[in-house]
């Protein structure tokens, strides 16, 4: 074999090994941006419903301007990230949207049953979220 025979398949080696190590990595960073896509969204949907909480207590201690703002937001939240959900949440998503408006007047109002309407939306929130086992006790009225 001589020199320039030697060299090219030297330089064909390092070139497959180049190609090898690239299409790793890539597949490895591909599969970290669809966990990191993942993670975020979840992130999203957990803050909604941490924001849904935080305007049930205030509600609950008949502090409805606080809990109307944090509903506010809720809302205005989950309106801008509903078409990110997952597809089996949409339409539980969809069906807490659909009584924005009823509890935002609810709240504006200040009426008394406010708090028990919002831990009851919380409630659909966190089933859609994550199915029956993330439900909470829901009791009846007295």
């Amino acid at each position: 074999m001589n020199r320039t025979r030697q060299a090219l398949i030297l330089l064909a080696a390092v070139g497959l090994a180049f190609i090898i190590g690239f299409g790793w990595q890539f597949a490895r960073a591909e599969r970290l941006a669809a966990e990191l896509r993942e993670t975020r969204e979840a992130l999203v949907f957990s803050e909604l419903e941490n924001t849904l909480a935080a305007a049930t207590a205030a509600a609950q201690v008949r502090a409805h301007e606080t809990a109307r703002v944090y509903a506010s937001d809720f809302f205005t939240g989950l309106q801008q990230n509903v078409e990110n959900a997952p597809a089996g949440a949409r339409a539980g998503y969809e069906a807490v949207l659909a009584e924005r408006d009823a509890v935002i007047t609810m709240l504006s109002r200040g009426e008394p049953e406010a708090g028990e309407t919002m831990y009851r939306l919380l409630a659909r929130y966190r089933v859609a979220r994550g199915g029956e086992e993330r439900a909470l006790p829901v009791g009846t009225a007295p």
